[in-house]
């Protein structure tokens, strides 16, 4: 690993890139003693989480002062304003990693991004998380220390091996801040399992004749919690979003096969073939039959 001169804007971004498009993560082993490698006050949108290799330095940051020695870390949130500070330990050396988000969360409407990722990253409670002495902030400490050693060398598969234990990293830091995440979050962690037992009910059961009791005892509550955790959490009503899990599941037979509207109408659940067209008319603005006529022009390019 080399050491990198850390250049700021007016705004005191970081200029120096992280990592690439395609992999956006860096690591480089800062010599704090370097010129523009300390008291440069700078914050930039990656997460950077740190590890003192040598000596000891004394980290400025937007929530405070920290010391962290020889074998301790620390945690600063994107957007998080920091600095290292040189101390009595002359040649002082940490570990310093970078990356974007993304890494963790993959896909920008992903679960991952929505109930882990971004509840950290819009926490006011962890902008800095000094990692000294609880046994999860050794673990980190030593999953950095792994992460240096695949990233210096950077064999076969090496990137597959770093988002894993960044994943790792990711898992212990939301497992033991849990209270701080749901305490900030409008929809809490019960209500999204409980969700999940709700939806996973309808979509096995969705070709069958159910009622609300049904739904809400797939999650062991009340109809009146169900119907508030529907609209809480999906904006809709048990019954609205079965009947739209139901048109969706039509549209795949209306697509792929050629059985009867009333036969369709029967498979994925609707009562008669009648309510089946009004709803399919007013979710998607057409009959199944135009569906179908309209899929089978646009396919065979008439």
């Amino acid at each position: 690993m080399k050491s990198r001169p850390i250049f700021v804007d007016n705004k005191l971004q970081e200029l120096t890139a992280h990592g690439t498009e395609e992999f956006p993560m860096s690591m480089d082993e800062q010599y704090v003693s370097y010129e523009n490698c300390h008291e440069v006050l700078h914050w930039h949108y990656e997460i950077q989480i740190t590890l003192v290799t040598k000596g000891s330095v004394l980290f400025r940051t937007s929530a405070g002062e920290f010391l962290i020695e020889k074998g301790q870390g620390i945690f600063f949130n994107s957007g998080c304003l920091h600095e290292a500070v040189p101390t009595d330990e002359k040649d002082s050396i940490y570990i310093c990693l970078n990356f974007h988000p993304n890494l963790i969360f993959g896909q920008n409407n992903s679960v991952i991004r929505r109930d882990y990722v971004d509840p950290v990253l819009f926490s006011s409670e962890m902008q800095v998380i000094p990692l000294v002495n609880d046994t999860w902030h050794l673990e980190i400490c030593g999953i950095l220390n792994k992460l240096a050693q695949i990233n210096d060398a950077q064999q076969y598969g090496y990137e597959i091996s770093i988002k894993v234990l960044l994943c790792s990293i990711w898992f212990l830091i939301v497992d033991n801040n849990r209270s701080s995440i749901e305490g900030s979050a409008s929809i809490t962690f019960l209500e999204k399992q409980r969700m999940r037992a709700l939806q996973h009910f309808i979509h096995r059961n969705y070709s069958d004749r159910i009622s609300l009791d049904d739904i809400a005892k797939a999650a062991h509550i009340s109809k009146g919690e169900c119907c508030r955790i529907f609209k809480r959490i999906q904006h809709t009503t048990p019954f609205l979003y079965l009947t739209s899990f139901r048109i969706e599941q039509s549209i795949k037979l209306l697509s792929t096969t050629d059985c009867s509207i009333a036969d369709i109408a029967q498979q994925v659940g609707f009562g008669s073939s009648s309510y089946y067209n009004e709803c399919f008319k007013k979710e998607m603005n057409c009959t199944p039959s135009q569906y179908r006529k309209n899929l089978h022009v646009i396919r065979n390019g008439e």
